[in-house]
């Protein structure tokens, strides 16, 4: 990757509140509790799609464009293939759902360009007429992504259905 891709996607890492880590547990601050999912609801999911929402609009107001969509979509895949997890904020915690098979190395140029693409086309999908979205239509996409990972439609996720969820919300193709 080039050093200026690598400075962007570091930017975009802190708006996303996120940052890439070498270790085994994500580095929060100490306000905040760190823990391995083991099931998550559809409050917890659009508790989340809160606090993401607000660290992506970056122009703040409050509405996301197409580019900021896309970003948070790119940061998202880029930490979740470095790391192996995503990360869920609940607002008091920081929860992780693994990704198994990724390979934790940076997206290949074709990976981040197929990224790019499916994350604008599901921008649309949920942007609406005015090709903005705001929280709500944010936090409709991001339930989606569970409701399509809750294979057995008991409103929560659990085992194999949070690897999908994890998969969806990375966007990031498993070698599995």
């Amino acid at each position: 990757m080039t050093p200026i891709l690598l400075k962007s996607i570091a930017a975009l890492a802190t708006v996303a509140g996120l940052a890439v880590n070498s270790g085994d547990a994500l580095d929060a601050s100490d306000a905040y509790e760190v823990r391995s999912l083991t099931q998550l609801t559809q409050s917890d999911v659009k508790t989340h799609a809160m606090h993401v929402f607000m660290r992506g609009d970056t122009n703040r107001d409050n509405v996301l464009d197409a580019d900021e969509y896309t970003s948070l979509s790119v940061v998202t895949a880029e930490l979740a293939h470095l790391n192996g997890f995503i990360v869920i904020e609940t607002g008091d915690a920081y929860l992780t759902a693994p990704l198994p098979g990724v390979r934790h190395s940076a997206l290949s140029q074709s990976e981040q360009v197929r990224i790019e693409a499916v994350s604008r086309k599901a921008f649309y999908v949920f942007a609406g007429d005015d090709g903005t979205m705001d929280i709500s239509e944010f936090a409709d996409a991001q339930v989606s992504k569970f409701d399509q990972a809750d294979i057995n439609s008991n409103g929560i996720l659990a085992k194999r259905e949070l690897f999908s969820f994890a998969q969806r919300q990375a966007l990031v193709a498993l070698d599995t």
